[in-house]
């Protein structure tokens, strides 16, 4: 495996222990006496936190969140066929999330929908199938197991519209693949600022900030927010690399922070693993087979 699916991974996965819980103060405490990274989903902890979603109540110590299993699987199929299609990726995730797949735990709402379309089609009920214009971070899975197997990012976004028709993942593709080619070079921080001005136009704002301002929080209550919508999560994934130096305290911060860290620390550990050494320890805490 190279680095990039690595990377996203363990990140994943080390985050799960407090994935979507909202409560900054709550876990800056705890993370004033314990580390934050792979520890076991506690019911307790998310009733005592007060805004906060346990959406993975059975999850053990080193599984992945609902996107580590689509990019496993997908991995596993781009690995055996490059030409895979768009339908045959849904198809894939289908299999994991229906009635009666292989997947257990939470499934979010574009799965829901693409259950949804195959019930309806399936039962031959008069009904509009749902148009996928999904806006979560599912969309960079694509992108993150096209990396791995250098695939380019045109057959990423063929892949990622099974969930969405949202151009700015694709746009944002491009911006990825200039920052991985800046870190060849310069700093994460020069190599962030250097590819502002290639985000999408709406985005700028608040990316700028996310590399300039030093407080979290004011940042987060003023430019991002911490939920799983991609609005709120690049300028979050931004302000995360630029404030911090290496894959282990990209991963500690994106943990504290909370909200939707599992899925965001996949693209964080993507981008750090290019240019930092991810932990020994914290890869064999990974319940991974590829």
């Amino acid at each position: 495996m190279n680095k990039y699916l690595k990377g996203a991974f363990v990140a994943n996965a080390a985050s799960m222990g407090f994935n979507w819980i909202y409560n900054l103060p709550y876990l800056e405490k705890l993370s004033q006496t314990q580390s934050l990274v792979f520890q076991a989903v506690d019911p307790l902890k998310y009733k005592r936190a007060g805004k906060s979603y346990l959406a993975y109540p059975n999850a053990k110590i080193g599984d992945l969140s609902a996107q580590g299993h689509i990019a496993k699987q997908l991995y596993n199929a781009l690995y055996e066929n490059s030409e895979l299609t768009t339908d045959a990726y849904k198809q894939i995730v289908l299999e994991m999330i229906k009635p009666g797949g292989t997947y257990e735990g939470w499934v979010e709402s574009y799965g829901k929908k693409l259950v949804y379309n195959h019930l309806i089609e399936q039962l031959n009920i008069e009904a509009k199938p749902i148009i996928q214009t999904d806006d979560q971070l599912v969309g960079f899975v694509p992108y993150i197991v096209c990396k791995e197997l250098n695939l380019p990012s045109e057959k990423a976004w063929v892949l990622a519209q099974a969930f969405t028709n949202i151009d700015t993942y694709n746009q944002f593709y491009l911006v990825f693949d200039q920052l991985f080619e800046n870190l060849k070079s310069i700093n994460m921080n020069a190599a962030l600022k250097n590819v502002v001005s290639i985000c999408p136009k709406e985005y700028q704002e608040n990316i700028n900030h996310a590399i300039d301002m030093n407080d979290t929080n004011s940042f987060i209550i003023n430019h991002s927010g911490t939920a799983c919508h991609i609005h709120h999560a690049i300028p979050l994934i931004f302000h995360i690399l630029a404030h911090t130096n290496s894959y282990e305290e990209a991963v500690q911060l994106n943990v504290k922070i909370g909200g939707a860290s599992c899925d965001r620390g996949m693209m964080i550990g993507t981008i750090y693993s290019q240019v930092s050494t991810i932990p020994e320890e914290w890869s064999n805490l990974t319940n991974l087979k590829l």
